[in-house]
């Protein structure tokens, strides 16, 4: 532990001493990029991982869409998460940079080509949303005349707009708000971005269809190429019991959603639902595509999940959304917008500060957070919700 808080504060240091040298070079070449500056023709955005991450960027996407109405925006993303920006209108380009940006699963001399790729494209101004100086430095070597991005840690030190971001567990804020901070930095109008996922039509003819309304629940979550943090998963003998309460009160259908990965987890709570007839439970872990996935939530009544990719693709499409939370808080990672009535983030932390944070999984002595979150705490979250929902439906 000691080693990684000393290489932790040896980078920050060399990334402080970096900034004096990186803002002379910009100063002196600011009067030839001027016009690129304010009239970008060519925007890169650069967020390589992870699927839930990338989708928390699409509020700014939507921003610079309607700012920058002519602009070609490209969307640097890994191969693992590429399926969003697929599915947002307003990107153009995608330049599928696959594991660069996922410490310790790239070389630099793969990190050397993505650098000249992206020299090449001549952009003019870049969004890099994420903390890593390395992927900081990116559109530098690029050739990108204005770079913004947040200033976590002192680390940007190779951007000409660094945006600060707070460090301090007790100030938490929504990651999807930090990257539109970046479009407030530099003055950019913002109305009211949602996140956004737009299945396509051929997705949309391929989801599962029964004579039941649906609720989509996610059990799984917490495994990225980068990180696996199963202790994000609420126990799977409370969604089995949530699961027989939806069938046997609501007469509501549950489908189980997920990737290969989840199958099997998905299994083993259909194994204890004996008395539950079988097609009102259905596992479709492994059987869709992420598109496909997101076509079968937007069909569906509500979504009950962890934190999670699919929980983030949920609102998304806007369907309603009952999250749980543990070591991560929502006011930095819950279903987006916080303030939409149909999103219902449930947090029982005995400290009211997330062990996740910063990107890592602090120690934690009292690991009781999943727990501390009830069956009757998700029940009332969904009577809640029912009323809203049916009401709407009752509308159209």
């Amino acid at each position: 532990m000691r080693i990684t808080v000393l290489r932790q504060q040896l980078i920050t240091a060399l990334c402080t001493g970096l900034r004096l040298p990186f803002a002379f070079l910009d100063g002196i070449s600011r009067p030839l990029t001027r016009q690129a500056r304010r009239y970008p023709k060519s925007i890169m955005v650069i967020k390589p991982c992870c699927i839930g991450d990338v989708i928390m960027t699409t509020p700014l996407l939507e921003v610079l869409r309607q700012n920058y109405p002519q602009a070609q925006i490209t969307y640097i993303t890994g191969t693992w998460s590429k399926a969003i920006a697929e599915h947002h209108p307003a990107v153009d380009t995608i330049i599928d940079c696959g594991t660069i940006g996922i410490p310790g699963r790239y070389t630099l001399k793969e990190y050397g080509q993505l650098a000249r790729q992206l020299r090449g494209q001549h952009f003019d101004l870049a969004f890099v949303l994420d903390r890593s100086p390395l992927l900081t430095l990116l559109p530098w070597l690029a050739g990108v005349p204005r770079r913004v991005g947040p200033d976590s840690l002192g680390r940007g030190f190779s951007l000409t707009d660094r945006v600060p971001v707070s460090v301090d567990p007790t100030h938490l804020e929504h990651q999807a708000e930090i990257y539109l901070d970046l479009a407030r930095a530099i003055g950019l109008t913002i109305e009211q971005p949602a996140m956004r996922f737009v299945p396509t039509e051929q997705e949309r003819q391929s989801i599962y269809r029964s004579d039941y309304p649906q609720v989509v629940v996610f059990p799984g979550g917490g495994s990225n190429p980068g990180m696996d943090l199963t202790a994000k998963r609420w126990p799977l003998d409370r969604y089995r019991a949530l699961t027989r309460r939806i069938v046997s009160e609501l007469k509501m259908q549950v489908l189980l959603i997920g990737g290969e990965s989840d199958r099997e987890l998905n299994q083993t709570l259909i194994d204890g639902l004996e008395e539950v007839p079988p097609e009102m439970v259905v596992n479709l872990a492994g059987k869709t595509s992420f598109g496909q996935s997101a076509a079968q939530i937007e069909a569906s009544t509500l979504f009950i999940g962890n934190d999670s990719s699919p929980m983030h693709l949920a609102a998304a499409v806007g369907t309603p959304v009952i999250a749980i939370f543990g070591p991560t808080s929502p006011a930095e990672y819950g279903p987006y917008p916080l303030s939409d009535p149909q999103h219902i983030a449930l947090w029982r932390h005995p400290t009211g500060q997330p062990c996740f944070f910063l990107g890592k999984m602090q120690a934690c002595d009292n690991c009781t957070c999943m727990h501390s979150v009830t069956i009757d705490d998700v029940w009332d979250a969904v009577m809640q919700l029912l009323p809203q929902i049916r009401q709407e439906e009752v509308q159209r």
